[in-house]
């Protein structure tokens, strides 16, 4: 009775950590990846990008900062049973205790303590046959339609170089002057009839094509950069989805062994109360209350398995979409991998804040942006003086057929070009000049940000380790001891039900704040890659 009351009093202690409102399964799944704005066009999905001439404001602007944003409140859950989880009766890691005799019968001892129980089950490692997070990440990397979708932007940048570098189109001019109403005669003198063909070339002598190349070049190398800030988020997408989906399995396991245990228990008071004597009053009494005790703490139990089940049935949607994995096999996704891998010790924040500024894409991109806003300077500067048009008459054909004389032929070239007194392109020179600086502060803006990024994930990973080895070296001690002694006391019947059943409570909580901490902790690893920009921790 004492093991199962742990285990219900467990699960309902993970049941209330379901309500997060935050959680993954509560609202909106999955967030589009908006990278913010990248280069390329006036068409594109995105809008202009870091260094973009026409850029748009900073409305798309966001901070987006990472580290310790999970440190209140409960964990996310995320799940429904799904029909292969009556599989899992008898879990990997997972070893069940012993009954614990009711009160009034002797000979049942304690089964196991707490911090053993809480081990085993946040150091699970799943299925064999489940999806690791390195393999997530890697189908992620190819099946995730967003990804796939955004990669169209690259190709859509590459044309852009290529309309960028076209030159403009010679024209082609034919005419025929002077032909008269009727004909000419010496009343009506006139002519002769001129007929012409006229190529008229322009010649681009500030070099706009040539500017216009590369500002669509640089526009495209700062779309790679963003494109791979969008495969970095992505990642953390994965990870948080993977996690989460490792946190709601255990939850499941946890539940699902406690309504096991609530029946096996239910079952056998049942046997002993069935073997009383009719004559035993007091005891059949007993024993029925008892029986309430149990089928009433077995119905919630089932109800927490209800949540739990949904919360993990939850998660693996959640991973499903990431992984555009089909609805018909989101049941099968299940997680491999323990939540506490080996992992060395994390570089300092220095070094790491040094890393971010060379390793994130976002950084990257928006440097880039600043070579391209220089481009876009010269292209501005370019555009104050239009092409010239060569004009050249290849041949000019005189008709003097009327007036009985051979026809003339000529030719003829010229050039037309436009004078630069009143419009050369003062003020978009002078837009462009100030864009160049305008991307400058943003870059030192993101540098800021992302520094302050690591160090709040390095602050989340430390505390959370400490968090962590603590609950591990104090509390867990001593929740088994207190709960050993409330147990010695609850058995001599020196402790009533009720004390004895806020001794459960507190030793349920323990072990949820434990398997959180092991969680949070995770997740902080995770973080610092993210934030980062590359993969340090594992």
């Amino acid at each position: 009775m004492f093991c199962c009351l742990v285990q219900l009093a467990w699960s309902c202690a993970g049941a209330r950590g379901q309500d997060n409102p935050n959680a993954p399964s509560r609202g909106q799944i999955l967030e589009f990846p908006a990278l913010g704005p990248i280069p390329g066009g006036g068409t594109s999905t995105f809008g202009p990008g870091p260094g973009a001439f026409d850029a748009g404001g900073l409305e798309n602007a966001g901070v987006g900062i990472i580290g310790g944003r999970r440190r209140a409140g409960r964990l996310p859950r995320a799940g429904r049973p799904a029909s292969r989880l009556a599989s899992m009766e008898t879990p990997r890691g997972m070893q069940l205790p012993e009954p614990i005799a009711t009160p009034g019968k002797p000979g049942r001892q304690l089964a196991i303590g707490t911090s053993a129980l809480d081990r085993q089950l946040a150091d699970d490692q799943g299925p064999a046959n489940g999806l690791s997070l390195d393999a997530a990440i890697e189908k992620m990397m190819s099946d995730n339609l967003d990804i796939r979708a955004l990669r169209h932007e690259l190709t859509q940048a590459d044309a852009d170089i290529l309309t960028a570098g076209l030159r403009t189109n010679p024209l082609i001019y034919l005419d025929s002057q002077f032909i008269p109403y009727g004909s000419f005669s010496d009343r009506n003198p006139g002519g002769p009839g001129q007929y012409d063909v006229n190529i008229t070339y322009p010649l681009d002598v500030s070099r706009k094509r040539q500017a216009r190349t590369v500002v669509a070049r640089m526009a495209k190398t700062a779309l790679e950069a963003q494109f791979q800030d969008v495969v970095r988020r992505q990642i953390d997408n994965v990870n948080r989805a993977f996690v989460s989906l490792q946190a709601a399995r255990i939850d499941h396991l946890a539940a699902a062994a406690a309504v096991r245990q609530a029946e096996a228990l239910l079952a056998e008071e049942q046997a002993e109360a069935a073997e009383l004597p009719g004559s035993d009053v007091a005891g059949r009494r007993k024993a029925i209350d008892l029986q309430r005790e149990l089928l009433f703490a077995l119905e919630k139990a089932r109800s927490v398995a209800f949540d739990a089940s949904e919360a993990f049935e939850d998660s693996q949607e959640t991973l499903a979409i990431l992984l555009n994995v089909p609805p018909e096999q989101t049941a099968s996704l299940m997680p491999r991998g323990g939540l506490r891998p080996a992992a060395p010790p994390a570089p300092s924040v220095e070094e790491m804040v040094t890393l971010a500024s060379g390793c994130r894409p976002d950084v990257r991109a928006v440097r880039l942006g600043i070579d391209r806003a220089r481009a876009e300077v010269g292209l501005q500067r370019a555009n104050r003086i239009d092409d010239v048009y060569l004009f050249y008459d290849p041949i000019t054909i005189q008709d003097n057929s009327p007036y009985h004389q051979p026809s003339a032929q000529s030719w003829a070239v010229g050039l037309t070009f436009s004078l630069p007194v009143f419009n050369r392109n003062q003020g978009n020179i002078a837009r462009a000049q100030s864009n160049v600086a305008q991307t400058r502060v943003e870059l030192e803006s993101m540098e800021r940000r992302v520094a302050s990024e690591v160090r709040l994930a390095e602050r989340e990973y430390q505390y959370s380790k400490r968090s962590l080895e603590r609950i591990e070296r104090i509390l867990l001690p001593q929740a088994e001891e207190r709960l050993q002694d409330a147990a010695q006391n609850f058995d001599s019947g020196a402790m009533g039900v009720e004390d004895f059943q806020e001794h459960l409570e507190e030793a349920a909580m323990v072990l949820q704040s434990h398997r959180e901490a092991v969680v949070r902790h995770r997740r902080s690893m995770l973080d610092i890659n993210t934030a980062v920009g590359m993969r340090l921790l594992p």
